[in-house]
């Protein structure tokens, strides 16, 4: 996919529910729906909504950071997300395989976890779905979304080298990512803003509806 044009946008964003009138945002606080993380929100009143950061523009001949905007509902007017159970358990999982060491080909927190080995994992025991057993296998069977679309616990490739997808890691949300790094030689959280992972993004992919 290429590089994204930079800066974070921490000013005003309007976000229309329905047939309502736009509502202007401002950097406070509002509960993450899938787990207790805080991000920006409303000015006024109570809101609560699914911090959602997507690239605003593509730019092939940028290398700088990528550009975000976010936007929320009031919560008085947002149901959870039928999917929200599932993903909650995706993310649970996810995050206790932080810290369990790489290995190539493995597939549990006792032997190690490569990148697929670690989705594989995450989605059997959380969710009891079975996924293809590499990244690349994991990239051709999955629906493939826009960053717009992205939802924690959706799934985003790379190419790390070669000609194929080889590498594969659980979007957490805020352009996070959980993923088995050979580099780190352990699961660790990363950032989608690292240029690295810019110029070796794919695909963004999704097993759930």
């Amino acid at each position: 996919m290429g590089k994204f044009n930079a800066a974070l946008l921490t000013g005003t964003a309007a976000a229309f529910l329905g047939g309502c009138a736009p509502v202007t945002y401002y950097p406070q606080t509002a509960q993450y729906p899938y787990w207790n993380h805080t991000v920006p929100g409303a000015y006024q009143g109570n809101y609560q909504g699914e911090a959602r950061p997507y690239y605003t523009s593509y730019n092939p001949s940028n290398t700088s950071q990528p550009t975000y905007s976010q936007q929320y509902q009031p919560f008085s007017q947002q149901a959870e997300p039928a999917d929200a159970p599932a993903r909650r358990a995706l993310l649970a999982q996810a995050h206790q395989a932080l810290g369990v060491r790489y290995t190539y080909g493995g597939e549990s927190p006792g032997t190690g976890f490569d990148c697929s080995g670690l989705t594989q994992y995450v989605y059997k025991n959380a969710q009891g779905i079975k996924l293809p057993r590499t990244a690349a296998e994991q990239s051709q069977a999955s629906r493939t979304l826009s960053f717009e679309e992205m939802r924690p616990g959706d799934l985003i490739f790379f190419r790390t080298s070669g000609s194929t997808v080889n590498h594969v890691g659980i979007y957490v949300g805020r352009g996070n990512f959980i993923h088995a790094a050979s580099g780190g030689s352990k699961v660790t959280l990363d950032n989608l803003s690292k240029t690295y992972w810019q110029q070796r993004l794919v695909k963004f992919g999704a097993f759930l509806a």
